[in-house]
């Protein structure tokens, strides 16, 4: 009975447009004669699980205007007393046509299925398909988890940080790395937050699993051009994450078992349609696959990760909710050593939204973040624990005003303190009982960042749209704390101390501020074509010291100084949107070009770990990059997909008034992440309803590295002879992953199961990671190559909905 009905349920659905006008109307709200400024709201969820839809779309047909549901899944509409035909879409599901009657106040509650997916009608529109085009928004992207399922596996799961590396302007510099390069930006010029609190390290072994479980994640956005004024503190992008509220009708869960990983998740209601509790667990269990390995190296390691998320989230009412998240990763990696490597991700978020009127939005936000990293080594000769971490507490406060459909304002504060533990060097015992390795203990630092901001949104008339704002950023580093005093006009080195002063808790040593400008424009040429441009400058206070091109354990955070300004990033996009074919095929152009001021690189022979005093250590550069990004995307069919290639640049130059200090005679050279061409292909074809086909085609140009020019001998020692940085290339990269997916639907009511089948690396292809040289007699050093995946790597994952 069930399938007869689901059956003539989905003939309704797609019946001709003109037959809709036969179907009953609902009444809405309580007739009082209201004739203007009716207000309802409405919420959809899932018809299984109950979990709510968060950015579906809601289009009032006869007013051609378009809403998109919150993060509790709740749209509101403001109409005037007619009928009119709602159409309620979202990624994955049935579309629901629903016409209603507006009489008065009132509330629409709406359950979505969904789909199985035939031949000719798949979808992967993940919000409003004519966004793109009516927005002022330039190089925001957002994605939902159901359109990212449709992508490839990697290692048996979808990753969401991969995923993002797939869009033009966003790379990665290899297999095994951690971090996102965003339009010529180091790795940590991107600010990636999950529930709005920052993470520092989004990455499980060092980058072959991204640290976010997609099943407690509902979307994200990353915004990489025109950047909101309500976010600051990092120069090239913002990555938010918004994760994934319970169910408040009904208990749930999903199951995923992988040959390398598994998860579990469930959702429910903790008190029926008021309070709902979301709980996420992932773990790896890979080390079965090492010791079945014939090199003796491999098997004799050992790698582990895991996360946890729980998410409570409570209605206050209809118009007001909090949200409380926690999350926490875990790693260990030991490569054939006694020597172990660790880190953990910590979060705490407790998020408020409220609509205090139809015109009058809050969203208030307080967060905890941690991130610590170990070494332990247990070789019984040198036994020491080596610790860093660092801490942030803020909060932030947004407020949108609503003039009309077409005119908004925003405006808020936030502020947050950093603490960072650069590192504490904890002696061991040796198998002697003695201590052979000396107690270290670097200074922390303590600073506080703020902001206050405003932006305007509007539109004049059907082809002009405009939004500028203005944030302002302050800045204040502080004791306690001892700093040394140079001498003036010579380089900042050990050698030309002359004193030093120690601060006070609390006492400012530093501070800095400025004023971050952000304007765009969108000029409609017809319906279907748009053109945008604009400005963006941003601010950012904390520095990643590193010498290897993507995020490591063993990298140095750094706040700035008297000695380290902020880096200031300018950046001018202009671009070209244009839909075909009512929306199924979506493209873009766009070209950018940023400045960058005090960008920092390390010194020749820096030593950057437990390091007191590294301003002596590193010298301040500039950089700039410049790029243009083209993107086809196909929405709709048997086959959907796109198609990104960047052309970009990303260079830097170190120029000091002293000889010693300056990198490659002064000249503009290549960042370690710079990769001039960039080009993927993305592909998901339906062989049957519940059977799909997926593939990716990655290719970019190998990422600079620098190789000896010649060896010499110093005492008794054989040492290679750098000169200057960055002139040659690994080998350029390029991989094909595949995947087979079957929806198998269960026969019970709650459930349904998903087997995967995918294969990375299908041609095993040795893409080299690094270069490394070794000596051999009678000839300059010898290059080989370090590849992380150098064969086909197959997995087998199943899923259930339960």
């Amino acid at each position: 009975m069930k399938k007869i009905l689901l059956f003539i349920f989905s003939l309704v659905l797609l019946l001709p447009q003109g037959l809709y006008a036969q179907q009953k109307a609902t009444v809405v709200g309580r007739d009082v004669g209201e004739l203007k400024n009716i207000r309802i709201s409405g919420r959809l969820i899932d018809q299984i699980s109950g979990e709510p839809l968060v950015g579906a779309t809601v289009t009032i047909r006869e007013l051609n205007k378009t809403e998109v549901t919150n993060t509790n899944g709740n749209f509101y509409l403001v109409l005037d007393r007619a009928e009119y035909t709602l159409e309620f879409r979202y990624v994955g599901y049935e579309t629901v046509i629903y016409p209603i009657v507006a009489v008065g106040e009132g509330r629409i509650s709406m359950t979505m299925i969904q789909e199985d997916f035939t031949l000719d009608d798949v979808v992967i529109f993940g919000r409003d398909p004519e966004k793109n085009l009516r927005s002022t928004e330039m190089g925001a992207i957002s994605i939902n988890m159901n359109t990212l399922k449709e992508l490839p596996p990697f290692l048996g799961e979808v990753d969401i940080i991969r995923s993002i590396a797939t869009l033009p302007g966003v790379s990665q510099v290899g297999e095994a790395s951690s971090g996102l390069n965003v339009r010529g930006g180091g790795a940590d010029q991107n600010l990636i937050m999950f529930a709005g609190a920052p993470i520092y390290n989004p990455s499980h072994l060092f980058g072959l699993f991204t640290a976010f479980n997609p099943d407690v994640v509902n979307d994200f956005t990353l915004y990489k051009a025109i950047i909101p004024t309500k976010f600051g503190g990092r120069g090239s992008s913002i990555l938010d994450i918004t994760p994934k509220s319970g169910s408040l009708d009904t208990w749930g869960g999903d199951l995923m078992a992988g040959s390398i990983s598994g998860k579990l998740s469930v959702n429910g209601p903790v008190i029926k349609d008021k309070v709902s509790a979301k709980v996420g667990f992932r773990g790896s269990y890979i080390n079965w696959l090492l010791n079945s390995l014939n090199n003796p190296d491999l098997r004799t390691s050992q790698a582990n990760f895991n996360d946890v998320n729980g998410i409570l989230y409570g209605e206050i009412n209809e118009n007001h909710n909090l949200t409380y998240s926690f999350y926490r990763s875990y790693d260990d990696f030991a490569l054939a050593s006694d020597t172990t490597i660790s880190w953990t991700n910590l979060s705490h978020s407790l998020r408020y939204t409220g609509q205090f009127s139809d015109k009058f939005l809050v969203d208030a936000i307080g967060f905890y973040t941690l991130y610590d990293f170990s070494i332990f080594n247990r070789s019984g000769v040198n036994n020491f624990d080596l610790k860093s971490g660092i801490q942030d507490v803020g909060m932030r406060l947004n407020l949108t005003y609503n003039l009309s459909d077409r005119n908004k304002f925003s405006f808020g504060a936030d502020t947050k303190t950093i603490t960072i533990n650069p590192g504490e060097l904890i002696p061991g015992m040796n198998e002697n009982g003695e201590v052979s390795v000396l107690p270290q203990l670097v200074q922390p630092e303590f600073a506080r960042e703020s902001g206050v901001y405003f932006q305007h949104e509007f539109e004049v008339g059907e082809k002009l749209g405009f939004s500028y704002g203005l944030r302002y950023d302050t800045y204040q580093y502080f004791g306690p704390r001892t700093v040394r005093a140079y001498s003036p006009n010579l380089p900042i080195n050990s050698a030309n101390v002359i004193g030093e002063r120690t601060y006070a808790d609390g006492e400012v040593i530093q501070s800095y501020d400025g004023l971050g400008p952000r304007a765009s424009f969108r000029y409609s040429i017809n319906p279907k074509t748009s053109i945008k441009g604009g400005y963006n400058k941003m601010y950012q206070f904390i520095h990643l010291i590193s010498n290897t091109a993507t995020i490591a354990p063993t990298d140095v955070w750094k706040l700035s100084d008297e000695f380290i300004r902020p880096q200031i990033v300018d950046q001018y996009s202009l671009g070209l949107y244009k839909n075909f074919k009512g929306n199924i095929f979506e493209t873009s152009f766009e070209v950018y070009y940023k400045d960058i001021q005090n960008v920092v690189d390390y010194k020749d022979g820096a030593r950057l770990l437990l390091q007191n005093n590294l301003e002596t250590e590193i010298i301040p550069g500039i950089g700039q990059a410049y790029g243009v990004e083209m993107y086809v995307k196909k929405n709709l069919g048997r086959l959907t997909g796109w198609v990104s290639y960047t052309y970009s640049r990303a260079l830097r130059r170190v120029l000091t008034p002293f000889e010693e200090e300056i990198i490659n005679d002064g000249n503009w050279f290549p960042a370690n992440f710079d990769k001039p061409h960039d080009l993927t292909l993305i592909g998901n074809y339906k062989l049957a309803s519940n059977v799909s086909l997926s593939g990716t085609f990655f290719y970019s140009t190998g990422r600079p590295v620098t190789f000896p020019e010649a060896k010499f001998d110093f005492a008794g020692n054989s040492l290679a002879f750098f000169r200057n940085r960055n002139l040659q290339r690994i080998p350029d990269f390029h991989r094909l992953d595949l995947s087979l997916n079957f929806q198998l639907k269960g026969k019970g009511k709650f459930y349904e199961g998903d087997w995967t089948f995918a294969v990375m690396n299908a041609y095993g292809r040795k893409n080299p990671f690094s270069i490394f040289f070794a000596d051999q007699a009678g000839s300059p050093p010898q290059a080989y190559r370090l590849a992380i995946l150098g064969v086909p790597l197959p997995t087998l994952s199943y899923s259930l909905k339960f």
